[in-house]
C-alpha cells in the first residue's frame, strides 16, 4: 500500500493546476464516469466559472475521481497513523475477525482451490479489482512453472514447491481481503448508481420513476440512525440500512454480498457525503478576490470530518426498563398520541393515524391550494400511515422510540424528547414515549411482518 499524499502537498498542487480539472491516471473503466458540481454549487458561483472549475479541481485533489477515489490526508492523520482510505482500522479486533470469517464464507471456493494448489482455477470477483491485480503475479508465477512442466523444461516438483511457498500468501489474500474504495467504488456503480447516482446526489438514471426519491447523500443527513441531534451517521448506521434496505422503498437489502463489501460500501458512500458536505462548504465560502486559499480548504475539510468523527458521542440508548404492551398502556399512548398540547402525533398523523393530519399540508405560494410538506432535500413529504405497519427506519421498538425521541433528521417529523413546559421540563417523557411506541404498534396489530 502506498503512503498517503499529504493534505497540503495536494492541495499546493490543486492551486497550482488553477482551473484545470483533476483527470485519472488511469485507463477509465466501463463506462468512464466523472464527478460533477452541485446545482447548489453551480448556482452560487454562477457569475466564477472559473472558479468552478477550481472547485471541481479541488475536490479532484481531495477526493479523487470515480475510477480511482482517495480521501487526501492531513500531515497531522499521518502522525497518528490514522489512514481514511480503509474503514479496516476504524473497527474492533472482534468485527475484524468477524469479516475474515466472512471473507472464508465469501470465498470459500477459491479458498479451497488454493488449499489443493490449483491456482489455475483460482477467479477473484470481478468488482474485487485490486484482488485481482495482487493475485495475478501468483498466477502468473504457477502458469509460467505449469507450462515449463509441459515443455519439460520444469518438474512437478518445481511446481509443487511454487506452491508451497505461496499458498500461505495466497490464502491471506482473500481471508485478509477488505475492499480498497477502488473497489467499493465499482461495486457502486454496479449496484448503487443508477439509484443515487455518481456523486451520490440521488440522481442516478431510475431515479425519477422512484417514489420516494433515492437520497442524496451530499448533504450529509440522513434519515434513519440510531442518534440524536441530527448527527452524522455512525459505520453501524449505514450498515444497517444497505443491509436490510429500508421497508416500503426501493431501498432493498444487499445481504446477498458479503458483510466485508458492506462494510466498503459504507466507506464509500461515507466519503461521497464528505465529499458533498466539503462541496457545499467551498462554495458558499467562494470569496471572488482571494479564491480558494489552502488554508480555508483545508480547515473546511477537517471540519467536516470532526462532525463525522463525533458521531458515536449522539447515540440515543436506553437504559432504563421498557413497560410491557399492555392495554392501559397502550391507551395512555392512545391519549398522548392525541394530546395537542403534548406529544400531538395526531396533527400529522391523524386521529386513525393514517397520515392524514392537517399539519401534513402547507399552502403552496403560487397556486393558493394545499400541498404536502417538503423534506429538506425538496421532496413532498406524506406522514407515516401507521396502520400499514411500514416503519422504514425499522419496526423494533427501539427504532420507534428513538424516532420519536430524535424526531427524523431532513423531514418534520419533530425530536419529542425537546418539547418543554413553562419551567422547562420535558413535556414527553420517556414512559411517555414508549407508550406511544406501544401505540402506534397497535395500529397495525396484524400487519407487520
Amino acid at each position: 500500500m502506498s503512503v498517503p499524499q499529504p493534505l497540503r502537498g495536494r492541495l499546493a498542487i490543486a492551486a497550482g493546476l488553477s482551473g484545470l480539472l483533476f483527470v485519472a491516471c488511469s485507463e477509465p473503466r466501463r463506462p468512464e464516469l466523472s464527478y460533477t458540481l452541485s446545482a447548489n454549487s453551480k448556482q452560487l458561483l454562477a457569475d466564477a466559472p472559473t472558479a468552478q472549475a477550481q472547485l471541481l479541481g479541488t475536490l479532484g485533489m481531495l477526493f479523487g475521481s470515480p475510477a480511482d477515489p482517495s480521501y487526501a490526508v492531513p500531515e497531522e492523520w499521518i502522525d497518528d497513523e490514522r489512514n481514511p482510505n480503509s474503514g479496516l482500522a476504524e473497527m474492533s479486533e472482534a468485527r475484524q475477525a468477524e469479516l475474515v470469517a466472512a471473507n472464508q464464507r465469501a470465498f470459500a471456493t477459491a479458498i479451497a482451490h488454493v488449499e489443493k494448489g490449483e491456482f489455475a482455477l483460482v477467479a477473484p470477483a470481478r468488482e474485487a479489482l485490486d484482488l485481482q491485480a495482487d493475485w495475478a503475479p501468483i498466477r502468473a508465477g504457477y502458469d509460467e512453472i505449469a507450462a515449463g512442466v509441459k515443455k519439460g523444461t520444469k518438474t512437478q516438483a518445481d511446481l509443487d514447491k511454487y506452491v508451497a511457498e505461496n499458498k500461505a500468501d495466497a490464502l491471506a489474500l482473500f481471508t485478509d481481503w477488505y475492499p480498497s474504495l477502488r473497489e467499493s467504488a465499482e461495486l457502486y456503480r454496479t449496484q448503487c448508481l443508477h439509484c443515487h447516482g455518481t456523486n451520490g446526489d440521488g440522481k442516478g438514471s431510475t431515479a425519477p420513476y422512484l417514489s420516494p426519491a433515492p437520497r442524496d447523500y451530499q448533504r450529509g443527513a440522513f434519515k434513519w440512525t440510531a442518534l440524536n441531534d441530527k448527527a452524522r451517521p455512525r459505520r453501524a448506521d449505514l450498515y444497517r440500512v444497505i443491509e436490510n434496505g429500508v421497508n416500503g422503498t426501493a431501498m432493498l437489502s444487499f445481504k446477498r454480498f458479503s458483510p466485508t463489501q458492506l462494510e466498503g460500501l459504507v466507506d464509500y458512500v461515507r466519503m461521497l457525503s464528505i465529499r458533498g458536505e466539503t462541496e457545499r462548504r467551498l462554495a458558499g465560502s467562494f470569496d471572488a478576490d482571494e479564491g480558494f486559499k489552502i488554508e480555508a480548504v483545508q480547515e473546511e475539510y477537517l471540519d467536516v470530518w470532526s462532525s463525522w468523527d463525533k458521531s458515536d458521542a449522539h447515540v440515543i440508548a436506553y437504559d432504563g426498563e421498557v413497560p410491557a404492551s399492555t392495554p392501559e398502556v397502550i391507551e395512555r399512548g392512545r391519549v398522548l398520541f392525541n394530546d395537542a398540547t403534548g406529544a400531538n402525533c395526531v396533527s400529522c398523523h391523524g386521529v386513525k393515524g393514517r397520515g392524514d393530519g392537517a399539519s401534513a399540508m402547507e399552502v403552496d405560494p403560487e397556486t393558493g391550494k394545499p400541498v404536502l410538506k417538503k423534506d429538506d432535500w425538496g421532496n413532498q413529504l406524506s406522514p407515516r400511515d401507521l396502520t400499514g405497519g411500514i416503519y422504514r427506519g425499522g419496526d423494533r421498538p427501539i427504532d420507534l422510540y428513538r424516532r420519536l425521541y430524535a424526531g427524523i433528521n431532513g423531514s418534520y417529523m419533530p425530536a419529542h424528547s425537546t418539547i418543554k413546559d413553562p419551567q422547562g421540563n420535558r413535556k414527553v417523557t420517556d414512559e411517555d414515549l414508549w407508550a406511544i411506541v406501544h401505540y402506534v404498534r397497535s395500529l397495525a396489530q396484524g400487519k407487520r411482518l
